[in-house]
Parts: structure tokens; C-alpha cells; sequence
């Protein structure tokens, strides 16, 4: 489980409403690849890291992410949603990336993970090739260098 990502963590045209419903649905997917140990606890986590400062980081992306016990193996996950999600009160978002870190490995892991995507994030031809991708390899292709 040393990769960060896999193809299987990777949704496409995602239909929510709310922030909770897609954080929710990936975490599904990381319980599913025993990521974590507990949805509600991981997404309660994340919630409330939410609710501290929102992770609308702009160019229509979010970044939620937790440092959690509920989380085994640090991990990302990336859904495109179907239509835009307002996130706060000045973002909407169709792009997401979950993050999760075990607390065991919290140190500055989280903020290197944070800090390489927010670089990868700033260039336009990262955001519209993750924008158009037809297949989750493509984005594991992009992200998979982030450590």
C-alpha cells in the first residue's frame, strides 16, 4: 500500500449536492481498499477540518483532506463532479481531491502531499488535462509522483 493513489480511487462525473456527499462517496472507495477504518469516523474528521477553513483552494478545486487515526495508509482520491458543488460561501468546486493521513504519519507528510498538488494545481494544462480525462490511469498518471 506505499502508492498514494490508485485507479480505483479515482471518480468521473460524480452527482452531489453537498461537499459531504462526495467525501462520503470517495470515502467509500478507500474503506473498499482498506485506506481507512471507518467511514463516518474519517469523514466526521474531515468535516471538521472543513468546518475550521474551507479547502476551496480556487480554479474551481478542493482539497479536503484530515489527519485521522481513522486513516491507514496515507492516501489521495479524486472525483470530477458532474456538475459544480457550492463549497462555501465563495467557491463552487467540481474538482476534488480526498486526502487522508494516518496521525501515526502525520508530521509534515500531509503538508507535502498538500504542497506538491498546490503545485500541479496552479497549471493550466494539469487542470484541463484532469478536467477532460477519459480514464482514471490518466489521473493516477499525473498525480502518482506526489509523496
Amino acid at each position: 500500500m506505499d502508492k498514494l493513489v490508485d485507479p480505483q480511487l479515482i471518480l468521473f462525473d460524480v452527482v452531489a449536492t453537498e461537499k459531504a456527499d462526495i467525501v462520503r462517496a470517495l470515502a467509500s472507495r478507500f474503506l473498499e481498499k482498506g485506506r481507512i477504518d471507518s467511514i463516518d469516523g474519517y469523514v466526521d474528521a474531515v468535516l471538521e477540518r472543513e468546518n475550521s477553513s474551507s479547502t476551496a483552494v480556487g480554479f474551481s478545486v478542493a482539497t479536503p483532506h484530515a489527519k485521522t487515526d481513522h486513516a491507514l495508509a496515507a492516501t489521495i482520491g479524486f472525483a470530477r463532479l458532474a456538475h459544480t458543488v457550492h463549497w462555501d460561501e465563495e467557491e463552487d468546486v467540481n474538482l476534488v481531491f480526498l486526502i487522508a493521513v494516518p496521525m501515526k504519519d502525520a508530521g509534515d507528510r500531509h503538508l507535502k502531499i498538500l504542497a506538491t498538488l498546490f503545485r500541479k494545481l496552479v497549471d493550466d494544462e494539469f487542470r484541463n488535462t484532469i478536467s477532460k480525462a477519459k480514464y482514471p490511469n490518466e489521473i493516477v498518471g499525473l498525480i502518482e509522483d506526489i509523496t
